[in-house]
This record gives C-alpha cells, structure tokens and sequence, in this order.
C-alpha cells in the first residue's frame, strides 16, 4: 500500500471541501429570503470558521504527506478502498462543523442553538445523515428557517454532493489529482455490481454524468420556481434533495408542510427520474434508443415501482378509509416512489396507514433504484441476478447437465459478479439481524420494530421509518452508542458494505 500517496490525495480533499463549506455563502444572495431580524453574517460565522479549520487541516496533512518520490507510485486496489472509505468519512466528519459552531454561542452570534445537547454526536449524525442521502434527522425540534437560512441550505447542498457521489465530483472537478487514482476509488464507490462507462475515458464519464445531474437538477429547479409557490430558497433546497434522493426539506413536516399537490407530482417525477441509471439518461441524449430498450434493469425498475403503487393503492382503499380515493392516489404514489427510490421525503405520516401497507414499503424500500442512479438500497440489477440465478438452479434440478449463465442486457453476467451478489446479499442480511439487536441493547426504551425500521432506514439511505422513527418523528432520543452504529450503517450502505468491512480485516494492512 502506498500510504503516503493515499494521505497526500485525502489531505487534497480535504482542501477542496475546505473551500466548499464556503458555498452556503450564496445565501447573501437571496436578502428577500431573510425572514429574520438579525444580520445573516451571524448565520456565516459558523461555515467561515469550519473553512478555516477545514483548510489548515488539509495544507497541514499535505505538507504531511507530500512525498515526491512516493506521490509519483501507483496505487493499489487496497488504496482504492481506504480513499473511498476515508474521502466519505472525511466528508461527513468536517461536514458536521457547521452544525457545532451554530451549536456554541461564540461571540454571542449563535442566539439560537441548532442542538442544545448531545453537540457533537448530533452534528455528526445530521453531517453523515446528509452527505450518504439518507435523510434521518436528529433536529429535535425543527430549526427556525429564518435564523438557520444558510444550515438548511447546507444539509441539502451534502446530499445533493453525496448524491453525484464525492469521489465522481473529484475526478471531475480535479482531474491532476484524480485520474489513475480514481478509477480504483470508484469501483468501490457503490453503485451496483456492474458498472458501465458510457464514454471510453473515466474522466469524460465522470464529466457526463455531471452534466445529467446538473441538468437534472436545473429542470427541477426551474419547474418549481415557475410553476409552484415556493420561492427561490425552498425551490433550492428541494431541488438538491430530490435529485439526490436526499429527502432533507425545509419544513419540520417536509413535503407534507406544503400540502401542495401540484409540488408532490413535481418531486415525485423527478424522484422517479432520479432512480433510473443515469447512462439511460445518456442513451436518451445521443440517440441510442436501442440500448434503453435493451436495458433490463430499466424495464425491471418500472416494472416494481408500478407493482408497488398498485399494491400500496389497493391496501390503503381496502384496509383504510380514507376521506376520499383521490386521497389513496395522492399519498400512496408518492410515498411508494419516495420510499422505493430512498429519497425520504414525506407526504403524509405513512406510520398511520395499515400493518400490510407498512410491510409493503418495508419491503420495497430495501430495494432502491437501478445501478448508476443516485438512490441507495441493494439496487434492482442484484434482484435480477438473484432471481435469474434462482430459476437457472431451479432448471438445473430438472435438467443437471444443462449450461447456462446469468444474462443481462443480453449479455452474460461474470460467476465472480454472481457470487460477489449473493455474498452481498448474505452479509446484508447478517448486519441487518445483528444491528436491531444491538440497537435494542443500547436502548432502554423502544420496540422491536422500531430498532429494526430505524436500521433498515439507515442502510438503505431512506431516512424516515415506522413507529418511534415515523415522519413526524425523529433520531433524537437515541443514545450516542445508537446513533454512531446508524451512522456507520449509513456509510456502510452508501458504499453498499464492501468497501467498509474490507479494512476492518486484519489482512488488508498486511504487506502482500
């Protein structure tokens, strides 16, 4: 392992997000937005103070690092997985400054504490909860906008980060540092078992798929500035965490606050949009109407999300009365779309709905979107390998002599990738067994279901669960041992395991 080399990149990083902490900066921008009577600059002095640490920070590890001979040596695959690892770390730790510094009344400029106890955790909570896009919140109660204007716009700016993913952005926007390096990190990255470069180059893909999720979000932007009540702010923040699947809004009741339909029929197409595999979206640009309609995994996400929406429809009319079936349509389909796609937003208070419809979205959140996408959960190229893997076993018990291989796209599906699904798949199940028991040891006071839905919300990067975790609700009243395991969870489903539990084998820091 060229540690040196890896140390020199992250302490790179980490001065490039020294610099993006400044970006919430943009909010001086929007004055008619203030809703509050004291100077926004109050509201500054927090991201200001974390660039500054930020920044000393990185020059000071690079200065650490900076090896000449052995900045100029190639990195192995083991480097790959502690550059993901540590780069999403690294964000959602430095992430969480803002949150401490609007905690801690430094020079009496924080009259009004985001969190008023549990400082630290809370902020980290909230930074990791952010930056992996999943949404879970420990704001308890819910910050005055007026006087967290630049905050709320910061959590929404993470997720919209975390969801075109850290280590893409870097190997974009900084290509001297990234090229050669990052094709290592990203293949640990997490978007699915098999990833397909649109361009021949990485760093042409990486631009893009840059130029689709900024696309992407400017539509949304657009159509809900012009088209909808919200003003300038509100259509920001929702825009950045609807295309990143994110679900951070800025209203204690998210969506629900604004009961708009025409504003949920929006968010709930561009959620969609944003689970499909953004090299569909690349097909679609250049033409290659074909290779849309090849696409297996395509067909399969329209496929259960459609399911899905008739099922919760079908539950809701037969098992909840409802003022009216206009209302099983509204808050059924956007809920199924929000919570398949682990976007997270919230319409209604899903917990109050029936125990068959709660089991349905339970189940269908664990899915996510197609690969590529920015959505997390185990993701519907998996399902269609397990399952095509399922009925060729099931033939071979008819016919043992029969070959066959996994295929899809028409393509045949390497037996390494197939097993590397199926052990996913296994280790997937072993933590979401052993984490809602130790959940439950750590706290003295929750249900079974909750400790289980509050795991389920955090590996799959949903963010709201069911019963003490429900929409209304919030991960405040953990203790700290549960809310640092949730955030490992989280990082943990954002780089979909692997990666993670790579370095937490002993073999991985021996020399060989």
């Amino acid at each position: 392992m060229n540690l040196k080399k890896s140390g020199y990149l992250i302490s790179k990083f980490i001065n490039y997000f020294g610099l993006f902490l400044l970006v919430p900066l943009v909010v001086f921008l929007f004055p008619l937005e203030n809703l509050s009577d004291k100077p926004l600059y109050n509201q500054a002095v927090p991201f200001i103070l974390s660039s500054l640490l930020t920044l000393i920070l990185g020059f000071a590890l690079t200065k650490i690092f900076d090896d000449p001979s052995s900045v100029k040596e190639d990195l192995s695959r083991k480097d790959g997985f502690l550059l993901a690892s540590m780069i999403w770390l690294m964000a959602g730790l430095l992430g969480s400054l803002p949150y401490i510094f609007s905690s801690i009344n430094l020079f009496g400029l924080s009259e009004f504490p985001i969190f008023k106890e549990n400082v630290i955790t809370n902020s980290i909570f909230e930074s990791i909860s952010g930056i992996t896009t999943t949404g879970a919140t420990t704001f308890s109660p819910f910050p005055d906008v007026a006087n967290h204007q630049f905050l709320i716009f910061w959590r929404s700016l993470c997720q919209w980060l975390g969801g075109i993913g850290i280590i893409l952005l870097v190997l974009v926007v900084f290509p001297r540092i990234s090229v050669g390096v990052m094709q290592i990190a990203t293949d640990q990255e997490g978007s699915g078992p098999q990833k397909e470069r649109i361009t021949p180059r990485l760093y042409e893909t990486g631009i893009t798929l840059l130029y689709i999720y900024i696309g992407l979000s400017l539509t949304l932007g657009v159509l809900l500035y012009t088209l909808t009540n919200l003003n300038l702010f509100d259509s920001i923040v929702h825009t950045l965490s609807t295309v990143s699947s994110g679900g951070f809004s800025s209203y204690p009741l998210n969506i629900e606050s604004l009961d708009c339909i025409l504003i949920e029929s929006i968010i709930a197409l561009f959620m969609f949009l944003s689970g499909i595999s953004f090299a569909i979206f690349y097909f679609l640009i250049s033409g290659n109407y074909k290779k849309i309609l090849e696409n297996s995994e395509l067909k399969a996400y329209i496929l259960i999300n459609l399911l899905l929406i008739v099922f919760v429809i079908f539950s809701l009319n037969k098992f909840y009365n409802f003022e009216s079936f206009y209302q099983t349509i509204r808050y059924g389909i956007f809920q199924s779309i929000s919570l398949s796609t682990g976007t997270g937003f919230t319409s209604f208070n899903f917990d109050l709905w029936t125990k068959h419809t709660k089991i349905i979205l339970l189940i269908f959140m664990i899915l996510g979107g197609c690969s590529g996408s920015t959505t997390g959960g185990i993701k519907i190229i998996r399902l269609l390998i397990i399952f095509k893997r399922m009925i060729i076993e099931i033939k071979r018990r008819v016919s043992p002599n029969i070959v066959a291989t996994v295929k899809i796209n028409g393509k045949s599906v390497d037996e390494e990738i197939v097993s590397g699904v199926f052990s996913f798949m296994g280790l997937y199940v072993v933590i979401c067994t052993i984490s809602p028991m130790l959940i439950m040891i750590f706290e003295s006071d929750i249900t079974a279901f909750s400790a289980f839905s509050a795991v389920l919300s955090c590996i799959t990067n949903v963010g709201p669960g069911f019963e003490q975790v429900n929409p209304h609700e919030h991960y405040a009243f953990f203790t700290n041992s549960s809310k640092f395991l949730l955030s490992f969870l989280m990082i943990l489903g954002r780089l979909e395991i692997f990666t993670i539990f790579a370095l937490l084998i002993p073999s991985f820091w021996k020399k060989y």
